[in-house]
């Protein structure tokens, strides 16, 4: 009921506006508090991260973090989706612009060769995964969860580089974790003696010349 004399149209139009700001404090929240999960999960691991570095390092309280997720296993598994969701739509933005008569195939090189040089994103990749290994009760339901969400979010964004019926479920589940491994395997290498894979060097001639000949055997009849 509204009181004698207040205009409904303008009651409702003032609790829309709440109700707006109030989603874009919440939305600002969650972003704030994946982004700074991101950098405490590259920085300290996911046994050692602990909630509360979480929230301070987002400007934010515990209880900020347990209205937006259950638990870090929780927000881990949202910031990777994330992350995945991101690399597609820059490969879609990269796609989309491309000239005629450029090759789509180099595009997807490129966009793959670029992920090596974000070391956060990669850290965060392989503590994914060594955080279900050491979890062995979790390991084949966090594995499900990993494959799903990169095939799902590349059929979503790319849906022409997952045509249906084209390619088996098995065949592009292997693909996905054959190029992780290629990726995740120099990122981490890099990382751990960069006097030898030098990630600083402008050309990285060997780096692009073993890389991309390792991906053109899984995407070589793909593309």
């Amino acid at each position: 009921m509204f009181e004698t004399g207040q205009d409904p149209d303008r009651a409702q139009t003032a609790q829309g506006s709440a109700l707006s700001r109030q989603t874009l404090r919440a939305a600002r929240t969650r972003e704030a508090l994946l982004a700074s999960a991101q950098k405490i999960f590259a920085r300290d691991g996911f046994e050692a991260a602990r909630i509360e570095d979480i929230a301070a390092e987002a400007g934010r309280t515990r209880g900020a973090f347990y209205a937006n997720f259950e638990s870090k296993a929780d927000v881990f598994l949202a910031l990777r989706n994330e992350q995945v969701r991101r690399q597609a739509r820059e490969l879609r933005g990269r796609l989309d612009s491309l000239a005629p008569g450029e090759s789509r195939a180099d595009a997807v090189r490129a966009h793959l060769m670029e992920l090596l040089f974000k070391p956060e994103e990669m850290l965060l990749e392989i503590e994914f995964k060594l955080f279900a290994l050491r979890h062995p009760n979790m390991r084949s339901t966090l594995a499900e969860m990993h494959l799903n969400a990169s095939t799902s979010i590349g059929k979503e964004e790319l849906p022409e580089l997952f045509p249906d019926q084209s390619r088996a479920l098995a065949e592009m589940r292997r693909d996905t974790l054959a190029i992780e491994a290629i990726l995740e395997g120099f990122a981490l290498n890099m990382l751990f003696n960069p006097g030898v894979l030098d990630r600083a060097d402008p050309d990285c001639a060997y780096l692009k010349q073993i890389v991309r000949s390792s991906l053109d055997q899984i995407l070589s009849d793909k593309l």
